[in-house]
């Protein structure tokens, strides 16, 4: 099963996995690498790449990062190289949904990504927007 690993600065990564974890319970396939205030690029690195030679395996790994160019994607952008490993930024809840059910599917890592990526672009809309323009097509 391709592993899931969440690297953001602070809490964020912790916290989303809570979220996902009171809505589907525990994932075993699910890893949080979080960034410290002090914390250097090399550090950073460190970790992510100690994570990835602890678990990745054949069936790969997808790192999803809060935002390009902010160092836990900095960090995670080289492990693409080492290791059977997709990275993607812009972590969000249905991101990390969609690869946890994709992800127990027969799927490679590059579609897995994605289908991951598409899925979190999709879930991104003006709320309001759509309410108005569902009401006015009902009224047409």
């Amino acid at each position: 099963m391709v592993k899931i690993i969440i690297v953001t600065h602070g809490e964020l990564a912790q916290e989303l996995v809570n979220s996902v974890e009171a809505i589907v319970g525990k994932q075993p396939n699910l890893y949080v690498v979080k960034i410290e205030i002090g914390d250097s690029l090399v550090q950073m690195r460190e970790r992510v790449n100690g994570l990835l030679e602890d678990i990745n395996d054949d069936d790969g790994s997808l790192i999803l990062t809060d935002m390009i160019g902010g160092t836990p994607c900095n960090a995670s952008a080289p492990m693409c190289m080492s290791f059977n490993a997709e990275i993607l930024s812009g972590v969000n809840l249905p991101m990390i949904l969609s690869a946890i059910f994709s992800s127990k599917k027969d799927i490679t890592i590059s579609d897995l990504a994605e289908k991951v990526l598409l899925d979190g672009q999709k879930s991104m809309i003006n709320v309001k927007k759509k309410l108005f323009d569902e009401m006015n097509e009902r009224h047409n």
